[in-house]
């Protein structure tokens, strides 16, 4: 099979690689997507904070990705069923599950002529002289780009053939189950995070007009006795700290639990020569803060920034991408910080309340820019 030629390579086509391939087509990029599924992943977060949609907006995404989303603009946090603190957002964050918002971003890259290859995984990536130089698929297609980018999640293929060791940190004190019930008044009304000093917690949000989600986490000793038990065991647990939202206690009873491994991670490097890392490939923080999409959609936002600016220089690309992507680590280490300081203290009320901080909460990063980038200059 004869092997195919472009700009640039995205393994995964997740949010952050669809919204990187729609990025670089607008501005004349030839760009090839890999994904190892058959269509656009499903499996993701359901929030985009005020960064994320700031992103959005500089590309004229905004409304378009808000207009089938709930909008809200506060959530109510309790510890032992009493309310402790209200999170406000003065420019609102959006709910949208995750599919829809990645099928949307898919649908505008199809608009742009992206070339998206599905039920492709990776077999071989050849290297050169620290650099990649082709991609072997499993069904037998081949793949030569002059920029490679792997956004192929936690078990990246491209970040194991670059060599770049990930320090990964399972959040073990607590398994996470997530389940999909019907809305309820209490869930339509506002969105509800609960604490106990018992090593619980339980997050109910609305999905949709008539759907909500509901996350638990609970200490491993306890995980296997709940769900071995059955759902009265899970609400009777329930109850003893959930106070305002007991109207979707019923909801509960058909539901489908699926348990999710939850972990952080961080590298030492996000590039090697004309490759780099985005999204989970490249870092992932604790869902309490809510912010993993956002940062990935801004660093997407860099990405296509620099290799556009390198022009089709690899050597330029690589010095670019030293000193505008890699920095990076800075920011996504101290939101992979503060979540893990939420964890370690979620169970104490006012330690709490100590490590929560509103500007990582509601507005992310504080250097991220209200304005589109400026051009890249080469160095």
């Amino acid at each position: 099979m004869a092997t195919t030629s472009c700009d640039v390579a995205i393994v995964g086509a997740g949010l952050g690689g669809c919204f990187l391939a729609l990025l670089l087509s607008r501005r004349g990029q030839r760009v090839v997507v890999i994904e190892q599924g058959p269509s656009v992943p499903s499996a993701g977060a359901d929030f985009l904070k005020p960064p994320g949609l700031r992103v959005l907006a500089r590309h004229g995404l905004a409304d378009l990705a808000g207009r089938h989303g709930l909008r809200r603009d506060v959530i109510r946090y309790y510890h032992d069923g009493d309310p402790i603190q209200d999170c406000r957002f003065p420019d609102g964050f959006l709910i949208r599950p995750y599919r829809e918002l990645v099928e949307l971003i898919y649908t505008c890259c199809a608009m742009e002529g992206v070339d998206f290859w599905f039920d492709a995984s990776i077999d071989d990536i050849a290297m050169d002289d620290g650099r990649v130089e082709e991609l072997a698929l499993s069904n037998g297609r081949r793949l030569r780009a002059g920029v490679v980018i792997g956004a192929d999640g936690t078990k990246s293929a491209v970040r194991q053939t670059l060599d770049i060791e990930p320090c990964t940190v399972p959040y073990e004190r607590v398994v996470m189950r997530v389940a999909t019930v019907p809305l309820t008044a209490s869930i339509a009304q506002l969105n509800r995070l609960y604490f106990s000093s018992d090593g619980w917690f339980t997050y109910f949000y609305p999905l949709s007009r008539d759907q909500a989600r509901v996350f638990v986490g609970l200490p491993p000793e306890d995980d296997k006795e709940i769900f071995q038990d059955g759902i009265p065991a899970l609400v009777d647990a329930l109850k003893k700290f959930v106070t305002d939202s007991s109207d979707a206690f019923d909801s509960l009873q058909s539901a489908t639990w699926q348990r999710i491994k939850v972990s952080s991670l961080r590298l030492g490097a996000y590039h090697k020569g004309n490759a780099a890392l985005l999204g989970s490939a490249a870092f992932a923080c604790h869902p309490m803060t809510g912010m993993g999409m956002s940062y990935t959609l801004h660093d997407a936002e860099i990405l296509a920034d620099v290799i556009c600016a390198a022009g089709g220089d690899k050597e330029l690309l690589d010095r670019l991408l030293s000193a505008h992507y890699e920095p990076r680590k800075h920011a996504h280490g101290q939101l992979i910080d503060y979540g893990d300081a939420l964890i370690a203290t979620f169970r104490d009320r006012d330690a709490y309340l100590a490590a929560f901080r509103p500007d990582l909460h509601v507005y992310g990063e504080a250097a991220m820019p209200a304005t589109e980038l400026p051009a890249l200059q080469p160095i």
